[in-house]
Parts: structure tokens; sequence; C-alpha cells
């Protein structure tokens, strides 16, 4: 089967001047934020035998010449996957782009093909081996890139109350979708309750990527107020530092813990906020595979709870 064709937009090779378009889109790009790539990402939908249709897609491509340009389809369009071997494997959905003849082609290529290519990045496929159906594969499509909140707001409601750590809010960063210096976030906010003063916990609260712990802050069992009840809000940050299977990652975490309905003052010994980032060191992060970016809590006893109402997703760099 031959693999799906297409024109850049507005693109009429040989009728005008494509670079003008394509210098006034890099302008506007720039002016947007200039991540590039899928900004309406497709759909992956396995079909009769190795078929796989890929849904209506729109993304900006990098053209290497200092211009960009919009590039996608408005039509679900169909290739075939190549059967599974000896080994398992991933290929990549890749849009390669020519923008002298004003034309995009759907590729499967190696993730390490990638590098230096021009074009965008559409999809993973894995491949089990011996797979002889594309319905046995599992078809992973890329995320549209994007500064600030991804989506609207969550009101996860999780609550944690006791001395194991759980989740408050989570987001996916999706693989491919980093570049250094990318900062993802999670804002964060709720109520809670305490105990009586006497046999009240610590409240901690982190970053965690995965099954890895980032940085923390803790609230000792003196920050509360004289009520039971509490406000709080928090801010945990991922920052790329390099990409890749060995990528690497550092933190940044800010909380705030209130009492409900009293005046707060510093003479009232009612309210609290913290600040945590690494002194040195980086954690190892994949950058090739989605991972889970998370706000976790834990208390240093049973007795407590702590409430997600509200949480914010974003990548904000």
């Amino acid at each position: 089967m031959t693999m799906p064709t297409g024109l850049l937009e507005w693109g009429q090779a040989g009728q005008y001047n494509g670079i003008d378009d394509r210098s006034a889109i890099a302008a506007l790009y720039q002016a947007a934020g200039g991540l590039g790539g899928l900004v309406v990402p497709p759909t992956l939908t396995a079909g009769a035998g190795l078929a796989v249709t890929v849904g209506p897609w729109s993304a900006i491509a990098d053209c290497g010449d200092g211009t960009r340009a919009v590039i996608g389809s408005r039509a679900s369009t169909t290739f075939n996957e190549t059967a599974g071997g000896a080994s398992a494997r991933v290929d990549v959905v890749w849009a390669d782009i020519n923008p002298d003849n004003a034309t995009w082609t759907l590729s499967l290529i190696t993730e390490a093909a990638m590098g230096g290519r021009a074009g965008v990045f559409l999809g993973l496929i894995f491949v089990p081996a011996s797979a002889s159906t594309s319905a046995a594969m599992q078809l992973n499509p890329g995320n549209a890139r994007m500064l600030g909140p991804w989506g609207k707001a969550q009101f996860p409601l999780l609550t944690v109350s006791g001395t194991a750590w759980g989740n408050l809010a989570s987001m996916t960063i999706p693989a491919y979708d980093s570049d250094v210096g990318a900062v993802y976030e999670i804002e964060a906010w709720g109520n809670g309750t305490t105990s009586a003063s006497g046999t009240r916990q610590a409240l901690s609260l982190r970053a965690n990527f995965g099954s890895t712990p980032m940085q923390s802050v803790s609230f000792g069992t003196s920050s509360f107020g004289t009520t039971n009840f509490f406000r709080w809000w928090c801010r945990v940050r991922l920052l790329v530092v390099t990409l890749g299977t060995a990528g690497t990652v550092i933190s940044f975490v800010k909380a705030n813990q209130s009492e409900a309905g009293a005046n707060l003052s510093p003479s009232n010994g009612n309210f609290t906020e913290g600040f945590a980032t690494e002194a040195s060191g980086l954690y190892t992060k994949d950058s090739t595979r989605d991972a889970t970016f998370s706000l976790q809590a834990s208390w240093s006893g049973s007795g407590q709870s702590i409430v997600s109402r509200v949480a914010l997703p974003k990548r904000v760099a």
C-alpha cells in the first residue's frame, strides 16, 4: 500500500512563492511560544489485517530554513504496518516534509532515525514479536504540544489520610513531548482536617514521577491553627535537563496551609509556607516514553486527612 501524502497548507508548488507563507507562519509560531509539532493530534486505530487508520490531524513543521509550515490531513488516511519479527520493536509514525515541493508523506521509521530528521512525530506503534495484525499492536498517538493549562480544571477529590504516600493530582508527560528546559507543573488546592492538638501529625507534600520520589516540604505538628480545619495550596514542577532514554530532570515544590475560618497572622501561628528544590543532583527520566507526574501527600500518623479539590496540569515552558 502506498503511504499517504498531502500538500503543505496553502502549498501550490510552482505557482507562487511558498517561502513567504512559511515565513509568516514562522513569525506566528514564535509569537505563540514556538513549541512546534502536533497541534491537533491524530487517532491511531487498528483496521483489518495490518491496516492502521490515522485520524485527522494538523501540525507545525520546521522546514530547516528558518521557516515553518502547517501540515496535516482533514480526513482519515490508512497505511499498512509490517508484521512483527523475531523480537519486539517500536515503530515511529512520522510525517516527512518536502518544503520545495510543498508536500508531506507519512513514514514508519525507527526511533534512532528521528534525530535531525525534518518533519513531525505523530505517534508510536509497539509491535510484539510475531504480531500478524495491527489489532495485536499497541498504538500510541502523539499529543498536542502546547504551553499553558492542558485542558480545563480537574476536580480530583482524592483523599490522603495515612502514612503511605498517595496522589492528590497527576498528569501524563507524553513520549517525545519534552525539550531541554521544558517545565511541567501541577497546581492544586483543597482542604483538610487535623485531630486534636495533642495528637496532630506532620503533613508532607512532594513531587513524584512514575515510582521516583522527588523533593518534598513538610509542615510540623505545630504548623496548624487551634481549629481542626485547614485549606492548602501546592505547586510542583518537573524541569527537563537532558533528553533521551537516560534523560534527567529536577524538581520544585512550594506549598501553603492556612487555618480555615480564622484570622491569619504570624502571632496566631495558623499558616505556614514551605519551598524545596535540589541543592545538587539529578533524577533519571526516560523522555521517549509516557510518564506520570504527580503531587503526593503523606502524614506522619493516622487521624488526619487532606483532600484535593482542584488541579491544573500545565506545561509552562
